[in-house]
């Protein structure tokens, strides 16, 4: 207020002086004088009157409206048509010059500038137009001639962006103004795609629901709305693909995306889905279609002796048990079980880590490393996972599934028993541990139970 306040005392003092003067000057003052001091009393007043109109318009009207501050170029300007305009009334009205030639004069050298600075003046007007339009804020990012980023600031004469290689890119206003830009506006939704091919003999539902799961997760991704995937074309040897996701920060979308690429890579990997080579390729005899394969990378063997739930298993049941799992292959971030969902399987892990998290919660309740399990409570009846289990880095596992199991159940019906003995007698040692078991005869109660439920489990009479 203080800016209001000052010319506003002036203005009274200086009016009171002139009427002062004029009243009781103990001689003639000059005409002349009078005008003047006349003049200067009229200019604080205008001052003062401008500059509250001022504060009213950006101050309250513009900022209420808009909810936020108004440009201080347009402050600029406003304050440069009001002061000529009271220069030129009290020039004309107070002062009784002639302003007729001034104007002339002023056009002409008006014109003369304009030609001699009519790039930097285009600019300024470009400036002004965006200022009071605001097509983008600070932080929006926008797309401008196969260039891209981050508004960092928006001068009378340039517009500056930051891109992502932390460089900075200074456009001309006046080629904003008249140019297509793309605006990306900051914490708003923005779809963006990522394209892929699956090869023909796959289902398009099964590589779409694969394709879904790969997109969980992903901190970059806005799930305000689920991503999407679908069919965007017939190539000649594959069906081309289209995963879309949202997110709210522009400046983050290549990242995103090249995780997500990953993420389909490992995806598909597991699931044994090719990705198709460029139709260029040619094959000159008949071989076996290159895909990926479930190779040991790791020799489980060693791990499956120490896991105490197989040890009732014979050398050639526990081979055959490592010749019908597949083993499946985890990004770092990635999901291998979530809590809540049904599951008939159990995991190894062969190398990498993966974190035992609280679903909801998300606190962290145990860290596994190579040769640790999870998932046998699943396995063996057929119960919801009790937590999510999530790759700390590239982790590769071994998945022993429920069709495994009932091949060796149904060839020995003794294993049954063994494993319901060494199920229950582990869950009763994590119990114990819990201080929610003390007695063995509790124990043998839950083994009896388990039994039953492993037999309608696995169909076995």
């Amino acid at each position: 207020m203080k800016h209001i306040i000052r010319p506003a005392a002036a203005t009274l003092v200086s009016f009171s002086l002139y009427f002062a003067l004029r009243a009781w000057a103990p001689g003639p003052i000059h005409a002349d004088i009078l005008r003047d001091i006349l003049a200067f009393c009229y200019a604080l007043l205008g001052m003062t009157i401008i500059r509250w109109c001022s504060r009213l318009f950006f101050d309250g009207l513009y900022l209420k409206r808009t909810g936020r501050e108004a440009p201080g170029l347009l402050k600029i300007m406003f304050s440069l048509v009001s002061y000529s305009t009271l220069f030129m009334l009290l020039m004309g009205l107070v002062l009784k010059y002639d302003v007729t030639g001034l104007v002339a004069t002023s056009a002409a050298v008006s014109v003369v500038v304009g030609f001699a600075l009519q790039d930097t003046l285009g600019n300024f007007f470009a400036g002004a137009s965006l200022h009071i339009e605001q097509p983008f804020k600070i932080k929006d990012s926008i797309r401008f001639r196969d260039r891209a980023g981050e508004v960092q600031s928006v001068s009378w004469r340039t517009t500056t962006l930051r891109t992502n290689d932390s460089s900075l890119l200074i456009f001309p206003n006046s080629l904003l103004a008249k140019e297509p830009i793309e605006v990306f506006a900051y914490e708003g939704l923005h779809r963006h795609a990522v394209p892929f091919s699956a090869t023909c003999s796959v289902s398009p539902q099964t590589v779409i629901n694969v394709a879904k799961s790969a997109l969980q997760g992903l901190p970059e991704v806005s799930y305000e709305v689920e991503p999407r995937v679908r069919i965007t074309g017939f190539g000649e040897s594959s069906l081309d693909y289209e995963a879309f996701y949202w997110t709210k920060d522009y400046m983050t979308v290549s990242a995103t995306s090249a995780t997500i690429r990953e993420r389909l890579w490992y995806a598909f990997y597991r699931e044994n889905i090719d990705m198709p080579f460029p139709t260029r390729r040619v094959l000159l005899e008949k071989i076996k279609p290159e895909g990926p394969q479930n190779t040991l990378c790791v020799d489980y063997r060693c791990a499956i002796e120490g896991i105490d739930i197989f040890q009732p298993l014979t050398p050639v049941e526990k081979e055959a048990l490592l010749t019908l799992s597949p083993v499946r292959l985890f990004a770092p971030g990635e999901y291998m079980v979530r809590g809540g969902q049904a599951g008939d399987s159990m995991f190894v892990i062969g190398r990498g880590k993966a974190e035992v998290r609280v679903s909801g919660d998300h606190s962290t309740v145990a860290v596994l490393n190579a040769g640790g399990v999870f998932g046998e409570m699943s396995l063996f009846s057929g119960e919801p996972r009790s937590a999510d289990v999530i790759a700390v880095e590239e982790s590769e596992v071994l998945e022993i599934n429920k069709t495994t199991i009932q091949k060796l159940l149904t060839e020995n019906s003794r294993l049954a028993e063994a494993f319901s003995k060494t199920v229950t007698e582990r869950l009763a040692g994590l119990k114990h541990h819990a201080g929610l078991v003390r007695k063995h005869e509790e124990i043998k109660v839950e083994e009896g139970k388990f039994l039953e439920r492993l037999k309608r489990f696995f169909n076995l009479n």
